[in-house]
């Protein structure tokens, strides 16, 4: 049985954003029994996510930006040390809305690649990045054993292909404020759906967002999916469990 009444599975609480108030933060969540999952996206910010697990609220997600390939054979490294603090690789994948040149995807195709293997050596879930490039990352991960896709908003076409390969599709709280989001999460099976806010970004409020506030996503799913919100929030928290390996 997990632990905590939700848990926000991608969010970025090591960025300057939260520099001010950072054990506010996870206080306030830890308050309203949420755990959260900080994702690295480069070796700095692994680093300072590995810290953040003194605070018995967060879990790790090491990983490397699409943006970042660069330093992927330090990020391997340290990730190779450090796997048993663990709780999946990534954010890795493609991102093609900010990289338009063909060379500068195949690099990052190729990065991409290098920890899908990775995480398979070390049976970690792969948290996958996929900006503008949902059906190439599908057509590299669709044979993945465990599998996250951060931040979906792809089509209900390719979610459909997602979920029958038994990987798991990740609600921001922009499904608060997005038809299309909602539409998403109409048409996964509920089984399939896990939540997080990206904290600092995709507020449904008013200026940052954190990890306490992944409540609001799943007062809109609930509405989605016309339940309690106890309900919806108790069926996410069990997907969560399972796809991270939560206990």
């Amino acid at each position: 049985m997990l632990r905590w009444h939700l848990v926000d599975t991608h969010c970025h609480i090591d960025t300057p954003a939260f520099d001010d108030d950072r054990p506010s933060v996870i206080q306030r969540a830890s308050d309203a029994r949420i755990g959260l999952i900080n994702s690295g996206i480069s070796l700095t910010s692994n680093l300072a996510t590995r810290e953040l697990l003194q605070h018995e609220n967060v879990y790790a997600a090491y990983g490397l930006s699409p943006l970042n390939v660069a330093e992927k054979e330090s990020v391997e490294e340290f990730i190779r040390r450090n796997a048993d603090s663990a709780t999946a690789v990534g954010e890795v994948g493609l991102d093609f809305y900010h990289v338009k040149s063909g060379h500068q995807r195949e690099q990052q195709e190729n990065a991409f690649e290098q920890f899908i293997r990775l995480s398979q050596e070390l049976g970690l879930p792969l948290v996958i990045h996929s900006r503008d490039a949902e059906e190439r990352v599908f057509e590299l991960v669709h044979g993945v054993d465990q599998a996250i896709y951060h931040c979906y908003g792809g089509s209900v076409e390719l979610l459909e292909k997602i979920v029958d390969c038994g990987h798991y599709i990740s609600i921001s709280t922009r499904v608060c404020r997005s038809g299309h989001h909602q539409k998403l999460v109409e048409k996964a099976p509920r089984d399939m759906v896990v939540i997080e806010t990206d904290s600092p970004y995709l507020a449904a409020r008013k200026g940052r967002n954190e990890p306490s506030f992944v409540r609001d996503a799943i007062v809109t799913i609930s509405q989605v999916w016309d339940t309690e919100i106890e309900e919806a929030a108790s069926i996410v928290a069990e997907n969560t469990c399972r796809a991270f390996n939560l206990g």
